[in-house]
């Protein structure tokens, strides 16, 4: 893990154990041809509160269709600038251009976008590190957080 850099709950798993839940082409349109998936789905219960990985600041608070209650805060580690983005979140506790400091309360995790209709076991929080605030659909604009962290919490909890 990069220095500077925490977990973004107190217990990070990717949901279900699923790859299909990590970053890129890892998972398939009806017709079987790979889609890509943004970010990492940690297993997260609603109401699991959420964290500032970084000391950083936050660049967006907003309400989408797919990712439903989402916030962005910028970062920078080893002179990289990077961004956090938290999706379906239930609560947000902080305000677009508030400072943040690694471990701060962001809010509660939710199911809200594209989440609202999944089942209780597959309660997440979408996660993704960004190379630029704003992306569209696809994988650009976004690495895969084990660029960040260093490992992928696949099978086994990592406490935050």
């Amino acid at each position: 893990m990069l220095d500077g850099v925490t977990w973004p709950l107190e217990w990070n798993v990717i949901r279900r154990n699923s790859v299909s839940n990590t970053f890129g082409m890892v998972r398939k349109y009806a017709n079987g041809t790979p889609k890509p998936h943004q970010g990492w789905d940690f297993s997260a219960a609603v109401g699991t509160p959420a964290f500032a990985i970084a000391d950083g600041k936050v660049i967006f608070v907003h309400n989408g269709v797919d990712y439903g209650r989402q916030l962005c805060m910028s970062f920078s580690v080893d002179g990289k600038h990077y961004y956090a983005f938290y999706a379906h979140m239930k609560s947000i506790s902080v305000l677009a251009n508030q400072t943040v400091k690694k471990d701060a309360f962001l809010g509660h995790t939710g199911k809200t976008g594209n989440a609202s209709n999944l089942a209780a076991i597959e309660d997440h929080l979408h996660f993704e590190i960004r190379t630029k605030a704003y992306c569209g659909t696809g994988l650009t604009g976004r690495v895969s957080p084990l660029k960040v962290f260093g490992v992928c919490p696949l099978h086994d909890p990592i406490q935050g």
